[in-house]
């Protein structure tokens, strides 16, 4: 097991009216091995939210990317999404790479996206 500590982007928190302070937008968790993959439990400070997600590895063009999914613990809402996919890009262990991927954290508009990230989330298509 492996313990996480981030913060979520000032604009989801703005989006939700909730303070954007760094102590309401930091989440912590843990990370557990799965088959094929790993799953991660992760909760915003006094369990406001959490999520579970599931991710596995697939490589390509000398990059590591892992693809899964993201569950959140909401009630149903016929209106609400509380499932999505999600994507990771092992970033290795420069710094200077981390720190300048961090700082352009945040949304970004399906047009923005590369197409092997379009394809890799199916933009468009409902989670099944």
């Amino acid at each position: 097991m492996t313990v996480l500590r981030g913060y979520e982007p000032k604009e989801a928190l703005a989006m939700l009216d909730l303070p954007t302070d760094p102590t309401t937008r930091e989440f912590r968790g843990v990370a557990m091995p799965q088959a094929e993959g790993f799953a991660l439990l992760v909760s915003r400070r006094d369990s406001l939210t959490t999520s579970f997600n599931y991710l596995s590895r697939i490589s390509a063009i000398g990059k590591f990317y892992w693809v899964g999914y993201t569950l959140r613990t909401t009630p149903e809402n016929p209106t609400g999404r509380r499932a999505a996919r999600l994507i990771y890009e092992y970033l290795g262990r420069d710094t200077h790479q981390i720190l300048a991927t961090a700082r352009m954290a945040g949304y970004v508009h399906e047009d923005a996206l590369s197409p092997f990230h379009r394809r890799q989330l199916r933009v468009g298509e409902p989670f099944a």
